[in-house]
């Protein structure tokens, strides 16, 4: 198995689940802008800028009370060094962040000779982890669950960089997102949703303080429905993370793996550059 393989698969992987998502479907603010509003009907917005921002920290208050919630994300890469990308479901939780999600419908995964079709990952105490499934232990020394930790896999290597290194910036804690665009100077109101589970909804965008484009659909219950985070680079790689909430407040009991059964990424590396 190549390097590049471990690269792909662990970096995207370990990026959506620390749930750091920036992301940039086209090149520009203004083509991020049209692909992260494709999935809703949006009438003209009403609001000014001073009340959907009002909007929007109500649904801050909100999420930061609930604490977590059940979630669907994908994640997509773009670019010429590793497209690709990965679907996720299961608990998310902020305050600290920590998630347990199954993984599926990953083009990473299909890359690996011996990796399982779904798979399980897991971030907790700062550190995610990849259930890399019996098949692959072989060339781990035996130990089942890949850690990594984002910050130390990232460093001073390319391509980590460009799959993981703009997913930490924004670190994908909800409700920290959320009061970033209510102190945006340039929130906008999109209007109301009127198509399948928008209906009822009222939508916002506007760029956060890193760059990074954000737009979220707020459910009549106040709670979000709905967030895409989106940002593009000038070498022409993007990332995009477009995350489904419902069951605020979900049971998130969520623990790390024993860590006599973990690898650490860095170590991986090491293993099949000697081998």
């Amino acid at each position: 198995m190549s390097r590049s393989a471990w690269k792909r698969a662990a970096a995207a992987l370990a990026a959506a689940a620390v749930v750091a998502g920036v992301a940039g479907c086209q090149d520009g603010d203004g083509g991020t802008k049209k692909a992260a509003g494709a999935s809703a009907t949006a009438q003209p917005g009403t609001q000014s800028p001073e009340e959907a921002a009002k909007a929007v920290r109500a649904a801050y208050a909100k999420a930061s009370a609930a604490k977590s919630a059940e979630v669907e994300m994908r994640l997509n890469v773009g670019g010429e060094k590793a497209p690709g990308g990965s679907t996720f479901t299961g608990v998310q939780a902020w305050g600290p962040v920590a998630a347990d999600l199954k993984v599926f419908d990953s083009s990473y995964l299909a890359e690996i000779p011996g990796a399982p079709v779904e798979t399980r990952v897991v971030t907790a105490a700062g550190a995610t982890y990849v259930d890399l499934g019996k098949g692959l232990t072989a060339q781990t020394g035996g130990k089942r669950w890949l850690k990594v930790d984002a910050e130390g896999a990232a460093a001073g290597d390319e391509l980590m960089i460009q799959l993981t290194g703009g997913l930490t910036v924004a670190a994908m804690d909800l409700p920290k997102e959320l009061g970033l665009l209510a102190g945006s100077s340039a929130v906008k109101h999109l209007g109301p949703g009127t198509r399948g589970d928008f209906k009822g909804s009222q939508g916002y965008e506007g760029e956060l303080p890193d760059g990074t484009f954000m737009q979220v659909w707020i459910g009549a219950d106040g709670y979000p429905v709905e967030t895409r985070v989106a940002s593009s680079e000038t070498d022409g790689s993007s990332t995009s993370l477009t995350t489904k909430y419902s069951d605020f407040g979900a049971k998130a009991a969520v623990q790390a793996p024993p860590a006599g059964d973990t690898v650490a990424f860095t170590d991986l590396l090491k293993r099949l550059g000697r081998g």
